[in-house]
């Protein structure tokens, strides 16, 4: 955008996309209750479940923003919420019970529609939002989408409650998906011009990451995910309780209330120097769970950490389009792209416990994240002060 207004009239229907885009998280955590409901010697697989999201953002999200380039951005999401709305729709009725199938084919498809979301929904927001306020509407986004993740345990909790069952869960996602869906169709978006002579292609899209700036943003996101997802995994193996809600509640808890504060503080302070201190208070913090054995300071020190990473990849991503803002749908792919990374943070950190027998170990891993994006946060501002 050209002017420093909000295009308000945009500006809902894509905060609702970023609700969506939480949908899929909730593959992970219902996975127990969908094994709950298989015979023993077929629960094994659905671990596997996880992995058909983070498939799809590493193989698609390229492809998908080659795409973007020819048919638009709300195309691009009304095509994801289609994938979404069917993914939901397939394992519910296929119905309580049903083969494992039915879940990879249903969970695959929803993992396709989450990967078309998110390439699409960050450049329309930044279609809507003026550059200079770029990083703080994005932060905007987040809490749209952590507020999703928190309302998940209690809404499964609910249902359960008042059905006996979780599965009413995938319909009424479903159906506000496609209210979601609705909404961005009967508002106008207006695609921004294409440069002349840019490419639209896999190759083009690689080659943006010659760019210092999208480089080290697609990098950082890319430790933001690994070191996020490590976190996740680590916590609950750092307090000895089965019963701990720690990744779930009050993890999501203490990250919308970091987006929040970061949302405001955005407007004041520049976002790269905002990232400094809060990857710095980040390592400081893993240092400390390396050591802690208190349940009640480990919990504290947990959501502190959720705090203090919650405007990453806003940041990341407003530094890379901010380098290249004719490129933002390229920019968008790589960005989903280094999602994927989250992959390989249980195999890393499982590996590492196994090594020492101690879970306060894998901090070792989630430490070398947070060191890459502390040294990315003071690279980029020294790049903008060169520009300056």
């Amino acid at each position: 955008m050209g002017t420093d207004k909000v295009d308000k009239r945009l500006l809902g229907p894509v905060l609702a996309g970023f609700f969506i885009m939480g949908f899929c998280d909730m593959v992970a955590p219902i996975t127990g209750r969908i094994a709950a409901e298989l015979p023993p010697d077929r629960q094994q697989l659905v671990s596997f479940l996880p992995t058909m999201v983070f498939l799809w953002f590493l193989v698609l999200s390229l492809p998908i923003a080659a795409v973007m380039n020819r048919i638009g951005r709300k195309a691009t999401a009304l095509a994801g919420y289609a994938f979404t709305v069917v993914g939901l729709t397939v394992p519910y009725a296929a119905g309580t019970g049903c083969a494992p199938v039915w879940y990879f084919v249903g969970f695959g498809l929803l993992g396709i529609g989450n990967t078309a979301i998110q390439v699409a929904v960050n450049p329309l927001l930044a279609t809507s939002v003026p550059e200079s306020r770029m990083t703080s509407y994005l932060t905007v986004g987040q809490i749209f989408r952590n507020t999703s993740l928190l309302l998940l345990a209690p809404v499964v909790t609910a249902l359960t409650a008042w059905t006996g069952s979780w599965r009413l869960l995938l319909p009424l996602y479903a159906g506000l998906t496609v209210l979601g869906g609705i909404w961005l169709q009967c508002t106008a978006v207006t695609d921004p011009p294409r440069r002349q002579g840019a490419g639209t292609g896999l190759k083009e899209c690689l080659q943006l990451l010659r760019h210092p700036a999208v480089l080290i943003s697609t990098l950082g996101v890319a430790c933001f995910i690994a070191g996020d997802v490590g976190i996740g995994y680590l916590s609950v193996r750092l307090i000895d309780d089965p019963s701990s809600i720690l990744t779930t509640t009050g993890f999501y808890a203490c990250r919308i209330v970091g987006t929040l504060v970061g949302a405001w503080a955005l407007v004041r302070v520049t976002d790269t120097k905002y990232l400094g201190w809060n990857m710095a208070l980040a390592l400081v913090l893993c240092v400390a769970l390396f050591f802690l054995r208190n349940d009640a300071a480990i919990y504290a020190v947990v959501g502190i950490l959720g705090f203090a990473m919650a405007c990453v990849f806003a940041t990341f991503y407003a530094v890379a389009t901010r380098a290249v803002p004719e490129r933002a749908n390229e920019v968008a792919g790589l960005m989903i792209l280094a999602i994927s990374a989250g992959a390989v943070s249980g195999p890393v950190c499982g590996a590492i416990i196994r090594m020492t027998g101690d879970p306060h170990r894998g901090m070792f891993f989630v430490g070398a994240c947070i060191c890459y994006m502390l040294w990315a946060s003071w690279y980029v501002t020294r790049l903008n002060a060169r520009k300056r």
